[in-house]
C-alpha cells in the first residue's frame, strides 16, 4: 500500500517532542474571538461519541481541509492517511492539517494539539502549535438542549500580529474550516 511506504518516509519530517502548544492567555487582552454555532437532533452522548471516536482522518477531510498526520505525545504513535485508527480523541495528540484555500492555489500546514477532554465539563480544547501563523485556543462546548438535542459552540481565541489576517483573512478562512470538520462529524454521526 502507498501510504505504508510513505509513512515510514514522512516518519522524519516532524520532531514532535520538539513542538510546543500556544494557547489563549486569558490575562492577555489582545485576542480576537470567533464563534460558530451547530445544532444537533440527537441527544448529548451520540453527539460526544461522534467527536471524540470520529477518525482523524475522517474529521478532518474536504474540500479545503486535508488530514497529514497525527502524533500522540503519550504512545508517540504516529497516523497517517489511508491508515485505520480505532482509537479516540484524546489529549497529547497533534494534529498536522494542510489547507488548501483559493481552489488549491495556496497550499498551507496548520498543528493543533488536543490539550483538554473533559466529559463532565463538555469541553474540548485545541491549541494552535507554535510556528503556525496564529497562536490561541480553540473551544468546543457541548450542551444538551431540550427535547434529547445537542448544540455545539466552537470558540476560538486567535492571535496572529497581523491586523489583516486577524480581522479579513482568518474569520472567513477558519469559517469554512471548522464547518467541514463539524459537517464531517455530522455525516459520521448519522451513519451509526
Amino acid at each position: 500500500m502507498q501510504e505504508t511506504t510513505n509513512a515510514k518516509n514522512l516518519k522524519s519530517e516532524f520532531d514532535f517532542t520538539q513542538l510546543h502548544s500556544i494557547c489563549y492567555q486569558k490575562d492577555d487582552p489582545n485576542y480576537h474571538e470567533h464563534l460558530e454555532t451547530y445544532r444537533y437532533d440527537q441527544a448529548f452522548d451520540a453527539v460526544w461519541d461522534a467527536y471524540v471516536n470520529i477518525s482523524p482522518e475522517k474529521a478532518w477531510s474536504g474540500k479545503m481541509i486535508h488530514f497529514h498526520r497525527m502524533y500522540t505525545r503519550r504512545t508517540q504513535e504516529e497516523v497517517f492517511p489511508g491508515q485505520v485508527y480505532h482509537g479516540s480523541m484524546g489529549q497529547g495528540q497533534v494534529l498536522i492539517l494542510n489547507l488548501h484555500v483559493f481552489n488549491g492555489l495556496v497550499k498551507l500546514q496548520v498543528g493543533h494539539e488536543v490539550m483538554e477532554i473533559d466529559r463532565e465539563k463538555k469541553l474540548i480544547r485545541i491549541c494552535y502549535l507554535e510556528n503556525s501563523k496564529s497562536e490561541g485556543s480553540q473551544f468546543i462546548r457541548f450542551k444538551a438542549m431540550p427535547e434529547g438535542k445537542t448544540e455545539v459552540v466552537h470558540k476560538t481565541l486567535y492571535r496572529s500580529g497581523s491586523w489583516f489576517r486577524d480581522k479579513i483573512i482568518y474569520p472567513y478562512f477558519h469559517t469554512k474550516a471548522i464547518n467541514e470538520f463539524h459537517g464531517n462529524v455530522r455525516k459520521w454521526l448519522l451513519t451509526k
